[in-house]
């Protein structure tokens, strides 16, 4: 299978228990898989002002801002779930991944996707995706 788009989505063992946890019918998981695997076409205007990708809008989020994580809304109802967000991080260009880790494309992770009550971050969402974005720095690149 060819590889298409610009970047290489990868998601991490959390973010996959996370679709699991909120979604239990597999034709929803696959839907906000399907839904968060459109990262592959995210470019470099995530330098610019927030905007559209495709159907779907991001932004940074604000307390993480400076952190290169960033939150995609998906505006679509999936299994009765509304105001979903993919939390997805883009490591630095400067940083080189570990021997073994290297993929032909820049590699855009994906640390969690819930549906949100509200539109602000708590304490703990913060947290656990600040945890999410180390580990992946420590684990696949060595800093």
């Amino acid at each position: 299978m060819a590889l298409t788009g610009v970047n290489f989505v990868r998601f991490s063992r959390h973010g996959l228990q996370s679709i699991r946890k909120y979604w239990v019918n597999l034709g929803d998981r696959f839907e906000v898989r399907r839904q968060a695997l459109k990262l592959r076409f995210w470019d470099e205007r995530h330098l610019h002002a927030p905007g559209m990708l495709f159907d779907h809008t991001y932004e940074s989020i604000k307390s993480l801002s400076g952190f290169g994580v960033y939150e995609l809304r998906l505006d679509d109802e999936i299994g009765n779930q509304a105001n979903i967000r993919v939390v997805f991080f883009d490591a630095p260009p400067d940083w080189i991944p570990v021997a073994g880790e290297t993929r032909p494309m820049r590699v855009i992770w994906v640390l969690e996707a819930l549906p949100k009550r509200r539109n602000d971050w708590t304490t703990n969402e913060i947290t656990r995706v600040r945890a999410a974005r180390l580990l992946i720095q420590k684990r696949f690149y060595g800093r």
